[in-house]
């Protein structure tokens, strides 16, 4: 169905909705027919403030003759063009349309930072059009750019190139296309490095970003990244963060939300640390600007995405796409408090399931970068620098959504939408698909904890239908047990065991382990515990807790003599549900201090601050209510993702 508000676009056609499937544990089947997906585009409050025209009075600014919001703000005359003027596209600064008032249009301090950011930008600018410019045909990429893979190879291993006074004939410029060289000869020459006294050239800028923007990119790549990501190292031979970069540089939409994302958390960090209002009013603008920037080229590119599927084309830089959804997940979960970072995410699987599907077409992949994925090989050093940056780019994007699509399940109740299958094998089944690299948990442990949230969903539906648990669901919790008890043998062998009695018994019990343990390793067996207790939760509820004792004990003892502070971050899932079942009030103690203290309260994770309450109210009803089951704590947990 087509639903259409007053004097917005028609809502975008995005790749395919999960058809409901019949259960079978471990292999849900898609429909051959599955109905089509609509992305709603326009619930984000923050995109409706941006470009929502219901009220009359919206219709009345729109159908007005006036300037633009930007104009009226610098008293200077619009002339009116749509959706941006040329006046605040000559003078590169952002233009705030005809709709309704701006937030900071207030008369007040907001507008007086406005004025003042403003202000800056023109004056940088006009100080930009009085550079002199290299001739444009000397300044395009394409013009420098390799003609093809070997020339590319070639160029980037050749010694000794150099750039000269002598401009063009220099031996940089050899390898020059035909159509620059003959440009060469019927212009002046220009010298390519500029004498002491003269400014630098504007055509030799590769990346020509404002300062304030190039801090707040370097603020994300340096701080909140890591935040969002405490597992991750990248390798010297995935080229380091190099495709992050490349990535965020790409696509201009996934660069406003990333610097939109990175403004929210300058301005959390600064209220900590400053009272200056005006700093904070800034901030705040800083942040809504790049949100609607984002918002808007958002918009275009879905339109652009549409056409391409109605044309059976695949999409350009589909991969790009994805690493927005995942962007806006994020920015919608950390500064929002509503719903739409689960619109994003069924985006965000949809698009990976259609681009699986489709043997990877509509991720615009180079073709030696699919036959890596494909065939699930290592990456060589010897890897053309392209097909390295898609093929890290892939991976991490890949075990991002399924992560994300698993840690929701389980609070939401539900079965996790990427599920293994013939389709998603890419996920579950390569080798060089390593999660433990990304979030620190092997994928083994994940797939059962993905199979527990689908025993759940399964058991749910069968009591809402007054139906009986078949056999199919006890074989499973069966064989998922057997997992996870050999994961925890294997967890053993390695070291990690308790003494008899075990910590909660003993408090004095000595625990052995490796002398240097991987970080991944711990991360991974305290999820294999939580998996442990996640399984009895589903299946007996908060009954029969002397059979998963041992585990409460064990994931206890090991938070508190093994597993160093700085990855607790990366264990917020885990933390949650083991913290559901423990029932001492040391232990208590201990996960109140933990849910209520860095590193797991940061200025960007406020919403890790709901999840204390719901421990506290889960502990109350553990003494209150009889026959207490997991569906009824998840209750509690509306919204609520655990990362």
């Amino acid at each position: 169905m087509w639903i259409r508000q007053p004097g917005v676009h028609p809502p975008i056609r995005f790749p395919q909705d999960p058809p409901p499937r019949a259960f079978r544990f471990g292999q849900p089947k898609l429909s051959p027919s599955p109905s089509a997906f609509i992305y709603p585009l326009f619930v984000s409050h923050k995109f409706r403030k941006y470009t929502s025209n219901v009220s009359s009075e919206m219709s009345r600014l729109l159908r007005s003759k006036e300037g633009c919001w930007t104009c009226r703000l610098r008293r200077k005359k619009c002339d009116g063009s749509r959706p941006e003027c040329s006046i605040c596209t000559s003078l590169a600064i952002p233009c705030y349309g005809f709709g309704p008032k701006p937030d900071w249009m207030d008369h007040g301090e907001k507008e007086k930072a406005m004025t003042e950011s403003l202000k800056q930008v023109v004056k940088h600018t006009s100080r930009r059009k009085a550079i002199p410019r290299i001739p444009k045909e000397l300044s395009r990429p394409k013009n420098i750019a390799p003609r093809n893979l070997t020339e590319a190879s070639s160029s980037s291993s050749s010694p000794g190139i150099s750039i000269q006074r002598d401009g063009i004939n220099s031996p940089a410029n050899q390898d020059l296309p035909q159509d620059a060289k003959d440009t060469s000869d019927s212009k002046p020459s220009i010298d390519l490095v500029s004498p002491v006294n003269n400014h630098d050239h504007e055509g030799l800028v590769l990346y020509p970003i404002a300062a304030d923007e190039s801090a707040c990119l370097m603020h994300y790549l340096d701080n909140v990244f890591p935040l969002q990501f405490p597992m991750y190292k990248s390798s010297i031979l995935e080229g380091g963060r190099g495709w992050l970069m490349a990535l965020l540089l790409k696509m201009k939409p996934l660069y406003h939300a990333t610097l939109a994302l990175s403004s929210y958390h300058r301005r959390k960090v600064a209220l900590s640390e400053t009272s200056h209002h005006m700093c904070q009013v800034a901030s705040v603008i800083e942040q809504e600007k790049h949100l609607a920037t984002c918002l808007g080229e958002f918009q275009r590119l879905m339109r652009s995405i549409n056409e391409s599927l109605q044309a059976s084309s695949c999409p350009k830089d589909g991969l790009g796409v994805m690493a927005l959804v995942v962007q806006l997940i994020f920015f919608e979960y950390f500064t929002g408090q509503g719903i739409e970072w689960q619109i994003h995410l069924n985006a965000a699987t949809n698009l990976y399931r259609r681009g699986c599907q489709d043997i990877l077409c509509h991720f615009a992949l180079g073709e030696r970068s699919k036959t890596i994925i494909n065939d699930d090989l290592p990456l060589s050093e010897g890897e053309h620098p392209v097909a390295v940056q898609e093929t890290v780019t892939f991976r991490f994007l890949t075990v991002t959504v399924v992560w994300l699509d698993i840690i929701s399940a389980i609070t939401a109740g539900t079965a996790p939408r990427l599920l293994p299958n013939h389709v998603m094998s890419m996920a579950w089944d390569c080798s060089q698909m390593k999660f433990e690299n990304i979030i620190g948990c092997k994928v083994w442990v994940l797939l059962q904890i993905a199979r527990i949230a689908t025993l759940h969903e399964h058991k749910t539906q069968s009591l809402t239908q007054d139906q009986p648990i078949d056999l199919d669901f006890q074989e499973a919790v069966n064989d998922i047990n057997r997992e996870i008890q050999s994961g925890l043998n294997q967890m053993t062998l390695e070291g990690f065991c308790f003494a008899e009695g075990g910590p909660c018994d003993n408090p004095s019990a000595s625990t052995t382990r490796p002398t240097a343990v991987d970080e991944r390793t711990i991360v991974t067996n305290f999820y294999t515990y939580m998996a442990s207790i996640y399984l009895h939760l589903v299946t007996h509820g908060f009954q029969q807790m002397d059979v998963i004792n041992p585990s409460i004990c064990a994931a206890v003892g090991m938070l508190r003599t093994q597993v160093p502070a700085h990855i607790l971050s990366s264990l917020v899932c885990p933390l949650f549900v083991i913290g559901c079942v423990v029932r001492k009030e040391d232990e208590k103690a201990f996960f109140r201090h933990i849910f209520s203290s860095p590193p797991l309260l940061d200025p960007l994770f406020e919403h890790r601050m709901k999840l204390l309450p719901v421990l506290e109210e889960t502990w109350k009803k553990m003494k209150t209510t009889d026959n207490l089951s997991w569906a009824q704590v998840l209750e509690l947990t509306p919204n609520i993702l655990p990362i």
